[in-house]
This record gives structure tokens, sequence and C-alpha cells, in this order.
């Protein structure tokens, strides 16, 4: 019996579901393209992929693919790229983006979830607030270099400053209120 959606086995000859033979390459390229990952970094991708597996059923290995294949470029490239900014992101970055996703999942993430956008956007938040981190570091470096006199520049400073300032004792000769003027 001849199915008209049936291909030959590469390996055995018998006829396969053609659906299930797409299956099969897609799982095939899926393993290349994690070549060159860490191993830990590629079992945190097998367990945030879970995220997506819709309820009651496996997630196909083509769905596998093209999720990876959107993120694995950007892994390797140890950066991220969300609404045109590129932000700085180390494999160790991705990976513990991932678990905290798995591990630590947010009560208003819906799953199965639809695209990688929310670890997209995670990592990019934390590129973002690493990159203001860094600015904000720079402007404080500035400030002590301007600073040739010597007078305080962080707020922490003037707090110091002002306190020491409203602490400080009347002379020994002082004898209480001011007298009053009587020319």
């Amino acid at each position: 019996m001849s199915n008209a959606c049936a291909i030959p086995c590469p390996y055995c000859g018998k006829d396969v579901d053609i659906v299930q033979a797409m299956e099969m390459v897609a799982g095939n390229e899926w393993t290349e393209l994690l070549g060159g990952l860490p191993i830990s970094l590629v079992g945190a991708l097998l367990r945030y992929l879970e995220l997506f597996k819709p309820t009651k059923q496996e997630l196909r290995w083509s769905r596998r693919l093209a999720l990876t294949k959107e993120l694995v470029p950007q892994i390797k490239a140890a950066q991220v790229k969300r609404n045109g900014i590129v932000y700085s992101a180390p494999a160790a970055m991705w990976e513990a983006e991932m678990m905290k996703l798995v591990v630590n999942r947010p009560e208003s993430l819906v799953l199965p979830l639809k695209s990688n956008g929310y670890l997209l956007s995670m990592i990019a938040g934390r590129g973002e607030r690493a990159a203001a981190k860094l600015e904000q570091d720079k402007i404080e470096q500035q400030r002590n270099r301007s600073n040739v006199g010597g007078a305080p520049v962080s707020v922490a400073e003037l707090a110091a400053t002002a306190q020491k300032k409203a602490k400080s004792k009347p002379p020994a000769n002082w004898k209480g209120g001011i007298a009053p003027d009587t020319s």
C-alpha cells in the first residue's frame, strides 16, 4: 500500500511519512546548530524551549529549530539586538536568563510562549542596566577629575560635609544669645 505523503527512509528504505521526515531533518539541523555552544548553555536552552511546549503534545523539532535559529547567532556573537540597539550579552548571561525563566517563572508569563521576545527583552534590560551603570561611573569619574579644589562632589560627600558643619561647637568665649543693639 503506497502512501502519497510518504518518502523512503534514507536508512532503512521503508516508507516514512513526509511530515515525520521533515521533523527528522529539522532535528538534525537543530543538533548541528548547537555546535560550539557550552554544554551548560545547551542544557539551559533545552529547558527554556520547554516553555514553548504546547499542552498535551510535544514541541516539534521544526519549532525548536526556528526558535533556536533566532538565538544562536546572537549567543555566539555575545550580544542581543533589541529595538535597533545592540547590547553586550556573554554566553553566561544567556544561560542565567534562560534558567531564571525556567526556575523562577513570573506568574504573569503565559505558557506556552509564542516567541523569544520575553527572553530578549530580559537580556536587553540587563544590558541597559549595565550601560546605565557604566555611564553613571563615567560621570562620577569626570566629576572627580574636575574637582581639583577638593570640594565634595557626590551626594554622600555633600551630606557628610553638611552634617559636620551642623554639629560644630560654638567658640570657647561665646556667652549665648546676641547682645541687643544699644546705640
